[in-house]
Parts: structure tokens; sequence; C-alpha cells
């Protein structure tokens, strides 16, 4: 069966089966080729065409036959499609590795997902603040949330888990919002990744400065400690006190910054404050470690 006899006589429906939802403009499913919690493929009205949300591509019915059939190979797709026995099962999906909250006492999302880190944007954004993507997908998920109860609308971040179970979220900027959006899934609390033995630990605000830190030192070669809030450094403490290995400060250089070093150094006299190593790049000042990160391969990439 050649391309344009497919293209004719068979949609994307044929292969997808039924929709998940219907929205605006056409019908959302659940990708078939990777994990997708919260159905993340556009199929237009007609059935015609295809857009994936999460990496970009899109195409014809065509184009999504190599993909649910894990081919490069067009005449292999029209070899099946010209089999007289060809059927169009519902495909199954994985629901392991994936976490799904309903709205509660202290969230405002109406619906929140989490699936592993794919989103070419959200990686995108990533890497034009000059962070090492590998390291992220090490630490970081991606959070499907909404505020709407039918799920509808829904939008991604990248979502970094607390000790309690809540995330942290950072999305890539937006019309409106040029700094991306910046929140919380509860409940709060600190993150704790202790890895290694012997081996000492570095304490920041935020874990977009965790992960800046391991691509400036081109590996994950400590532990961490990220606040998530310079209110949590209470619970900082708590798990610091009995540290047995070398503490790292390494907050921000503002006022925020200076009064959380000065209670972590009062009640941890051993701890080592190394924000100066990051608060000038140059000419650059940098208020923390991943400005210091940008300015380093800004200059770079300018020589």
């Amino acid at each position: 069966m050649s391309t344009s006899e497919i293209k004719e006589r068979y949609t994307c429906f044929d292969l997808l089966g039924e929709a998940a939802k219907k929205v605006a403009g056409g019908y959302l499913y659940r990708c078939p080729w990777r994990e997708d919690a919260h159905p993340s493929l556009s199929v237009s009205n007609d059935g015609r065409g295809w857009h994936d949300f999460a990496t970009g591509e899109h195409g014809s019915v065509i184009d999504l036959a190599l993909k649910v059939w894990n081919t490069s190979s067009v005449s292999e797709v029209c070899s099946r499609f010209g089999e007289k026995t060809l059927s169009f099962p519902q495909p199954s999906l994985p629901v392991n590795n994936r976490t799904k909250e309903r709205r509660g006492q202290h969230n405002a999302f109406a619906v929140f997902d989490t699936v592993s880190l794919q989103s070419m944007q959200l990686l995108d954004y990533l890497h034009n603040r000059g962070i090492n993507v590998e390291y992220a997908k090490q630490f970081c998920r991606e959070a499907h949330y909404s505020f709407r109860k039918d799920g509808s609308a829904y939008l991604t971040a990248i979502a970094f888990q607390n000790d309690n179970g809540g995330f942290e979220l950072r999305s890539a900027p937006y019309t409106g919002n040029a700094n991306g959006f910046k929140g919380a899934n509860a409940p709060k609390g600190i993150s704790t990744i202790f890895r290694f033995n012997n081996t000492p630990v570095v304490v920041f605000e935020g874990f977009m400065d965790m992960l800046s830190f391991a691509t400036l030192c081109g590996d994950v070669k400590h532990n961490y400690l990220v606040l998530n809030s310079v209110a949590l450094v209470d619970r900082a403490v708590k798990a610091l006190k009995n540290y047995k290995n070398t503490i790292f400060l390494s907050l921000d250089n503002d006022k925020g910054g200076d009064d959380a070093t000065k209670k972590l150094l009062t009640a941890l006299p051993s701890a080592i404050d190394i924000r100066s190593r990051f608060s000038i790049f140059k000419d650059t000042k940098c208020k923390d470690v991943n400005e210091y990160l940008q300015a380093k391969r800004k200059y770079h990439l300018l020589l």
C-alpha cells in the first residue's frame, strides 16, 4: 500500500483507538511509546495530524505509525498497513514510577501528576541555564498539573521532590511571565540527598543551584541538602547536626542568604561558607551558583 493510499484510507484515530479526552481543536491521547500519566499527544479533529506536546514532534498518520511501531522504515509501515489481518488495538500504557495526587487541603492544583523528565521545552530551559540535563534527570521529574478539576488546560514544570513528598516546581518562561512559573506542591520540606559515605555535603537554597554546582564540578561528587526555602533552616540544622564530614554552605548572595547562613554557622560552627566562590565571575556579580554558571558559560561562548 502506498503512503498516499494510507493517508486517504486511515487516520491517527485508527492507530490510537479511543481518546482520553476531547479538547478544543481535537483530542488528547496518552502517548503509547512512553510513560505518559497525563495525555500529551494531541490529534486534530479530522484525525489527519498529530502533535506531541512533550517533544514538539508532529506529522501525518505515516509519521505516527513510525513512532507507534518503533521503526524508521516507511516501506515497513506501508507493508504493515497492507496486511489483511492488520488490527488496531488500544495501546497498553505503563503506570509504574508515577505519582498522582488529587487536590488536597494545602494545594492549589486540582490535578497533579509526575512522569520522568522528558519535555524538550523543559530540557531546553535547563540547557539555556547552563545545567547538564543528564544530572537534572537524576534528581528531577516532570510535573503535569492543572488548576481545573477536569484536568484540562494542564501545564508542565520541572519537579524536584522534598523529603516530605512535596515538589518544588520550575517552568520555562512563557508569555506573560518572563521568569517562568516558580511554585511548589505541598507539603513543603527540605531535600536531603546523601548518596555517598565519607563525603562532604553542600547546602543550597534551591535545586537549580544544586544542579548548577554539579555541572560546574563535572559530575555528582558530593552529598546535597536543599532548603527549598530559607524558612526551613531549622530542619536543615536537625538533619546536619550529626553529619560526620565537612559541611559547605552555598546559599544565595543576598540578605536572605546572609541571614540563613548566619543561623547555620551558629548552629553548625564547623560548617564552611563558600558563597564567595560564586559571588563574582570576571566583572559579573552573581546572586547564586546558577548565575555564576551562566556568567562563566557566556564568557566561554564569547571567547
